[in-house]
């Protein structure tokens, strides 16, 4: 055959596919000149494929990718595109690297019927065998919508731009993301830093990095405690709700916090929380939780998130900066929720009742003397916090392992965190836990 010939049919053929914006996506997501386009002249009907895939390098550490084509078939998922993304899980799983998903699809290619939902289910089963096995991220660029929807929902972290569609059914409020960006150029640059903070898989060691020093930001209570003992400038928050969620390094070693300060835990936080929580042990990432809790608003949530906690063999460390009363200290902070070390500033207070029902069991004697009810009880609740339940009592009790200043938090932890290094755990063997849903 004619090589020059042969050779402008290649180029013709690959022209068709240059200028898409898909692939222009997974340009930015990867280092520089390391993207490997696959199965690049793979066609549906007489159009390039609706997806891009291939793999390349993330900071440094090999990925696999695919980014959905809205200019074809607006990005509609059938047999072909299904094929592509699932030889990208096949690639992942067989050599322990992270999958980015980028989404701009309607969902399911309707034209194919029963093959594209059996193809949607193909990808579905394939996501689920990865899981806790290599890191998934989901990016939402534009449409995430129908079916799209599960498969980005299942990854282990969704980031979207604000005002992406992501939704399973037309009318729905959009699903509610890990993380929120302004445009795709951050979104994509938020999932290279989360990919840069996550091992490639769940048998390797989570990456350790230099740091310059033990030195934390002043705090005095939970708010911004993660960021006060996060080494500089490299906590990752995780969701919007009221306790917060991240990713951080402390002293050069990549942790999940946990920051517990709702008064009362709500049953949707507990879910996030305890997702969050499983996520980090399943590539044993070391989980420091803050508390400065007084429970917990449903039964469900407090079972869901003792589960997490409990389950969790990762190294965990626990620092109750205020409140840990009854629930909150059982499911999170205490020794029952498997926690290695659990210290406390002076100002926590760790009781089995809010002092202020405690005072109606213990002290009911001294109800009875008061003269202004509404002061009175309030002053007597605060009396009986210092007395039954500071940290130097608990310490005292060895409920807590030591009462620490908060300046000292963050040298404490490091030095926790590299004793904790080799931790081994093993449990009685089963198929898997049956965590309260």
């Amino acid at each position: 055959m004619d090589m020059p010939k042969q050779l402008q049919k290649l180029t013709d053929a690959l022209s068709a596919g240059q200028s898409s914006q898909a692939r222009a996506m997974l340009l930015q997501l990867f280092d520089e000149s390391t993207f490997v386009e696959i199965d690049r002249l793979v066609k549906d009907d007489d159009k390039p494929a609706e997806v891009v895939v291939g793999y390349g390098m993330v900071d440094g550490s090999p990925s696999y990718a695919f980014a959905q084509d809205r200019n074809v078939y607006n990005g509609a998922i059938g047999k072909v595109q299904a094929l592509k993304i699932l030889k990208i899980y096949e690639l992942a799983a067989q050599n322990g690297v992270p999958v980015v998903g980028i989404f701009d699809s309607d969902g399911a290619k309707l034209g194919e019927g029963v093959d594209a939902m059996d193809a949607i289910a193909e990808i579905l089963l394939a996501s689920n065998n990865i899981s806790g096995v290599v890191p998934q991220i989901a990016v939402i660029t534009g449409a995430c919508v129908g079916s799209s929807a599960i498969i980005a929902a299942n990854a282990d972290i969704v980031v979207s731009v604000k005002d992406a569609d992501y939704y399973l059914n037309p009318g729905d409020e959009n699903a509610e993301a890990a993380v929120m960006v302004e445009d795709a150029h951050a979104a994509l640059n938020k999932a290279r830093d989360i990919i840069s903070m996550l091992p490639s898989n769940n048998l390797t060691a989570p990456a350790a990095y230099d740091f310059d020093s033990l030195d934390m930001l002043s705090c005095e209570n939970i708010d911004g405690v993660i960021e006060a003992v996060a080494d500089n400038g490299t906590a990752i928050v995780l969701g919007r709700g009221s306790n917060q969620t991240a990713f951080a390094r402390v002293g050069g070693i990549v942790c999940g916090m946990v920051g517990l300060s709702q008064e009362k835990i709500s049953r949707e936080e507990a879910s996030r929380i305890a997702r969050f929580v499983r996520l980090c042990d399943g590539f044993t990432l070391p989980v420091i939780t803050f508390v400065d809790s007084a429970g917990f608003e449903s039964l469900e949530g407090a079972a869901k998130l003792s589960h997490a906690y409990a389950e969790a063999t990762t190294a965990k460390i626990t620092v109750i900066v205020g409140k840990a009363y009854g629930s909150a200290y059982i499911a999170a902070a205490g020794k029952s929720a498997g926690s290695d070390i659990v210290l406390a500033w002076p100002t926590a207070v760790i009781l089995p009742l809010a002092p202020i029902a405690a005072i109606h069991i213990f002290w009911k004697d001294r109800l009875g003397d008061m003269t202004n009810p509404t002061q009175d009880r309030e002053k007597l609740a605060e009396e009986f916090a210092e007395e039954q339940g500071d940290a130097l009592t608990a310490a005292a009790k060895g409920v807590v392992s030591d009462v620490i200043p908060p300046s000292e938090t963050k040298s404490r932890i490091v030095s926790t965190l590299e004793m904790l290094s080799g931790k081994r755990v093993s449990r009685l063997p089963k198929k898997h836990s049956n965590i309260v849903l």
